[in-house]
């Protein structure tokens, strides 16, 4: 705070001469006395103006140096910074001269300083010019970096779409080329199925045979005859037939050749094996993939006789044009069975898929009847119903009467009962066997059913 102590300079009454009734001379010591004082009061108060004055200053220097001290605490710039510390220093010189009163070298640090600060301003300025300068570079050179972003960005969008387009021609083609891998793969696997199966149905012969030989029919005693029969008239010490089987039909044993022989080996050889039989052989032909058709509700009568069978082949070929059989028929039940029905079920082959197709399509007409033929594979007999007996569905989804399995009668075959022996539910010496299929004296499961 600035304290300004100003006094009242002393008035000279204006009738002083008045109170003095004095002489020449002392008029004159009066009016010396008078300037002296009037000199004194002068100079005391340019005295005491100096000393506020340099109070004032000290004062102020005091508050700059205390501002100093703030900014260098707050100052983050080290140029700034640097300026202001030496700008502190010069400072407390003068300061310090002001506070001391020695003036020998006060003149030349105040010009030293006040020439140093002009330095430092000049300076200060070039780099506030150039700090600025580098910002509006910045400045252009973000504005450059945004264009260039832009583009580059541009052109990665570009290039990403290149890429996309030919990552999807590249999966295209990718996907093409495993479409057709796979299907050369499907084919070829066809091809070595259909190579396989031809080399297997090479291995087979079928013979048609007469009923009567399923009396005494033992597939292993049969095989080992065969095998024995080329040992002893060929000297053949490996074996030839690998299996004897009773075809599905029941009409027919099919034999199945080692792996370095085959049907046309058999065939050749005839002579070797073919008394094993007996007087049993029908005909002798080599395995075919012959496309075969069932049909259901065929009348018996007309067709009981011996060479039914070939009456009906005529009559299918003759009233269904698109069919031709490539041998006589086969009822799907025996003839004992046959006797006791009005209809039954007979199954043919044909030479391919199409003819087989039209006739599952059309339908046949046989003896002035409509019937529904479908292929054998639908009536399959690996599937047999637990609860009806029936063939081709199963027992989850019948909804027939229920029949026994081991007598034919209409109960669960868990609820069949001997009254002999009291047997519930199982097949006991006592009981009368009756096929529920075929009427025959086996059970409905029996392997040896025709059905």
């Amino acid at each position: 705070m600035n304290h300004n102590h100003s006094e009242t300079p002393t008035k000279i009454p204006p009738d002083i001469d008045e109170l003095y009734d004095a002489s020449p001379m002392q008029v004159s010591a009066k009016h010396d006395f008078k300037s002296q004082l009037t000199t004194s009061l002068s100079e005391g108060q340019d005295a005491l103006q100096k000393k506020q004055d340099k109070q004032r200053s000290t004062t102020n220097l005091a508050a700059i140096l205390s501002l100093l001290d703030v900014q260098i605490c707050l100052e983050e710039d080290y140029e700034i910074l640097e300026i202001l510390t030496s700008q502190k220093t010069n400072l407390n010189e003068i300061l310090i001269q002001k506070q001391s009163g020695k003036k020998g070298s006060f003149k030349t640090v105040e010009k030293e300083a006040i020439s140093q600060l002009q330095n430092q301003v000049t300076s200060l300025e070039k780099s506030v010019d150039k700090k600025f300068e580098t910002i509006l570079k910045s400045i252009e050179n973000g504005q450059s970096t945004v264009n260039s972003w832009a583009q580059i960005a541009a052109q990665n969008n570009q290039k990403q779409q290149e890429i996309s387009v030919t990552k999807t021609q590249k999966q295209s083609q990718e996907q093409a080329e495993k479409q057709t891998e796979k299907q050369a793969k499907k084919q070829a696997q066809k091809q070595a199925q259909k190579q396989d199966h031809d080399s297997y149905e090479a291995k087979r012969l079928i013979l048609h045979v007469k009923t009567d030989i399923w009396k005494d029919f033992n597939s292993y005693n049969l095989r080992n005859q065969i095998n024995d029969a080329f040992l002893k008239k060929e000297n053949i010490t490996n074996p030839v037939i690998a299996s004897v089987t009773r075809s599905r039909t029941g009409f027919s044993i099919v034999l199945t050749t080692m792996s370095n022989y085959n049907a046309d080996f058999l065939l050749e050889k005839q002579q070797v094996w073919e008394k094993i039989f007996s007087q049993n052989i029908r005909f002798i032909e080599k395995s075919t993939k012959w496309h075969k058709i069932v049909v259901h509700g065929v009348p018996v009568l007309p067709f009981s006789s011996s060479d039914g069978l070939s009456i009906l082949r005529n009559e299918i070929e003759t009233f269904n044009s698109e069919v031709k059989l490539l041998r006589d028929p086969n009822w799907l039940s025996s003839e004992e069975s046959r006797q006791i029905k009005r209809h039954a079920s007979i199954v043919f082959a044909v030479n391919d898929a199409e003819q087989a197709q039209k006739a599952i399509r059309n339908k046949l007409y046989i003896a002035e009847l409509q019937l529904i033929a479908e292929s054998y594979k639908a009536a399959d007999t690996k599937t047999q119903c637990q609860k009806c007996q029936r063939l081709g569905h199963s027992t989850k989804d019948c909804i027939n009467q229920e029949y026994c399995q081991i007598c034919a009668e209409r109960h669960y075959t868990r609820q069949h009962k001997c009254h002999i022996c009291q047997t519930i539910g199982v097949e006991c010496p006592h009981a009368k066997l009756k096929c529920r299929n075929c009427g025959e004296n086996h059970r409905a499961n029996s392997q040896t059913c025709a059905m």
